[in-house]
């Protein structure tokens, strides 16, 4: 595809074809018939990962709630959903992700694929609240893996980098919805002003837990 680039234009993919089934019916029949097919999420990755001369899929078509757990504190969706959806439709309901991606637009399951970090050091990866996943694997056929598996392969999985098939289906964990509030800070004016404020802000700073880090080591004088 002529001038088809990440979303970073750093570089540029080599595939022959790009396609963006509407089910996962279509999607077995595409793998199946292909001889090498990468999965296209919102082309934020910085590499060629995601890249083949061959066929890429994307499912962006496939962006769907299927369901939501109340009694177990899950939600299933479509491999295609961007965390910007999910959040709003988890919102509604009541619920929230324990972690986010930075962007909105990018998609949970390459998310989670990738190990994508989040913020704050107490906080599982992205990737740690993946429960089930419904795969189409390299011969066309649907695989599902989960925790509740005793024993079975699922933690390999989780972080599969493209590596077993498509993520055409996740169940996640969430939690109850929480507000979170942020702390914006200019640059301190130059001379006794800015000391002044430069002081408050290392005060606060001090007091207040920053990305979650409970404790910072800041210099105690502006001087």
């Amino acid at each position: 595809m002529e001038n088809f680039r990440n979303w970073a234009g750093n570089y540029q993919y080599s595939a022959a074809e790009v396609h963006s089934p509407e089910s996962v019916e279509q999607i077995q029949e595409l793998v199946a018939r292909s001889r090498q097919v990468k999965v296209l999420g919102t082309r934020h990755s910085f590499n060629g990962i995601a890249d083949t001369t061959g066929c890429q899929l994307s499912l962006q078509k496939l962006n769907r709630v299927i369901a939501i757990d109340a009694e177990r504190r899950q939600v299933t969706v479509e491999g295609g959903i961007r965390y910007g959806e999910l959040c709003q439709y988890l919102h509604h309901e009541g619920y929230a992700l324990h972690n986010l991606a930075s962007l909105p637009h990018i998609t949970v399951a390459g998310a989670c694929a990738t190990a994508s970090h989040g913020s704050g050091d107490r906080n599982g990866n992205l990737a740690s609240i993946v429960h089930a996943m419904e795969i189409v694997k390299g011969d066309g056929e649907v695989e599902v893996f989960s925790r509740d598996q005793q024993d079975g392969p699922f933690n390999g999985a989780a972080v599969g980098l493209g590596g077993l098939g498509v993520i055409t289906k996740m169940t996640l964990d969430v939690v109850p919805d929480f507000q979170m509030r942020q702390w914006v800070y200019e640059e301190p004016a130059p001379g006794a002003a800015g000391k002044s404020a430069g002081r408050d802000f290392l005060e606060r700073l001090q007091r207040q837990p920053v990305y979650g880090l409970e404790e910072l080591r800041l210099p105690s004088s502006l001087d």
